[in-house]
């Protein structure tokens, strides 16, 4: 009996088990969403806290100037000084949490969405399929809203915890701010007395978000990459710069087309869950336009804005890098295991069969 050849080795023993493998897909991802957080974290306060809290809002009438914001660098002051500067941090586990599955939910979904698309639909060579990225990127960020929607929640309630001490202070009991002395703390309150419907307060609001937001996000990413390639070079010799540039377009893309629905999302999971002010989406819009005007609407666009030039920008050179550091992976356990492999046998007169194509 002929032995077999490496190939055929190979091909019956998969170099990485298949859980391993699930494991080392959602990687890249995983970095991006640690990166998100930790970068994004304070320009999201920031933006949380003008949108509830900005002058010009229906509570701003109630608190005292002090901690009334007029713009994003009036808020990021007051807040240093009112609360240190650890307050830009307040919440920031369980967005922590929620990113690093989060992006490990966005990347893979958006890229098996694409791939399906072009089975079912070819481009042509040379072009770029902007409705297949569109779609796959709105099924992205349809798939992570059920992760986004509960760990933003719990995160808007921390950030909005001086709001809630300061309603506290004044004797505000018809707001019915709760207070939470952490975002375990918040989650486990929430579960308990308003059950998962409680947590997933603003689902509606959180889907169209995502679904439009990130449509976008992927669109102006690879749209990007494909015009800096051009015809005569293919996106692998593209470089980090190249990437930082399409981060930062994608995250444009991304907070660009968000708002004002973040507003209406922010103000829902803001609101009280014993005491709501708001019933649902259009009743919280109808009354913000009312009290605001459009204009607040886009309270926090600045800061948004901002946001989207380090965040995104650390976003894709953490998937980017990871993925890189991933295939040197592969290729060297690629390698160890071919020279581990022992050399066919050969009995006299017979031949080895040539390696499959």
């Amino acid at each position: 009996m002929v032995a077999r050849t490496i190939n055929e080795t190979l091909m019956e023993v998969e170099h990485t088990p298949p859980v391993h493998k699930r494991i080392l897909d959602v990687l890249p991802g995983v970095s991006g969403g640690v990166t998100r957080v930790l970068v994004g974290q304070p320009f999201d306060t920031i933006k949380t806290r003008l949108q509830v809290m900005g002058s010009g809002t229906a509570l701003a009438k109630m608190l005292p100037p002090s901690d009334v914001y007029l713009n994003s660098s009036d808020c990021l002051k007051k807040m240093v000084r009112n609360e240190g500067a650890l307050s830009l941090y307040r919440g920031v586990v369980a967005p922590l949490l929620g990113n690093m599955v989060l992006l490990g939910i966005h990347f893979p979904t958006f890229s098996n969405t694409r791939k399906w698309l072009e089975t079912v639909d070819p481009t042509p060579a040379n072009e770029f399929p902007f409705w297949k990225v569109l779609a796959a990127g709105g099924a992205a960020g349809l798939a992570g809203s059920f992760v986004s929607c509960p760990s933003e929640h719990i995160r808007t309630k921390m950030q909005l915890q001086r709001r809630a001490a300061l309603a506290a202070q004044m004797g505000l009991k018809a707001q019915g701010l709760e207070t939470y002395k952490g975002s375990w703390d918040c989650a486990v309150q929430i579960l308990r007395n308003h059950g998962v419907k409680g947590l997933y307060r603003g689902m509606t609001s959180t889907v169209l978000r995502d679904i439009q937001g990130y449509a976008w996000f992927f669109l102006c990413y690879e749209a990007t990459l494909h015009a800096l390639a051009g015809p005569a070079h293919q996106r692998q010799e593209l470089d980090y710069k190249h990437v930082l540039g399409a981060g930062v377009m994608a995250g444009f893309g991304l907070w660009g087309s968000m708002f004002p629905i973040d507003t209406i999302k922010s103000k829902m999971q803001g609101d009280s869950l014993s005491n709501p002010q708001y019933r649902n989406t259009m009743d919280c819009l109808r009354q913000s336009v009312a009290v605001e005007g459009w204009g607040g609407l886009f309270r926090g666009f600045g800061a948004a804005m901002y946001r989207a030039i380090p965040v995104n920008a650390g976003i894709f050179l953490a998937v980017e890098g990871t993925r890189q550091l991933l295939n040197k992976y592969e290729s060297y356990i690629d390698e160890k295991l071919v020279g581990e492999v022992p050399a066919p046998a050969q009995t006299v007169g017979s031949e080895v069969p040539a390696p499959a194509q």
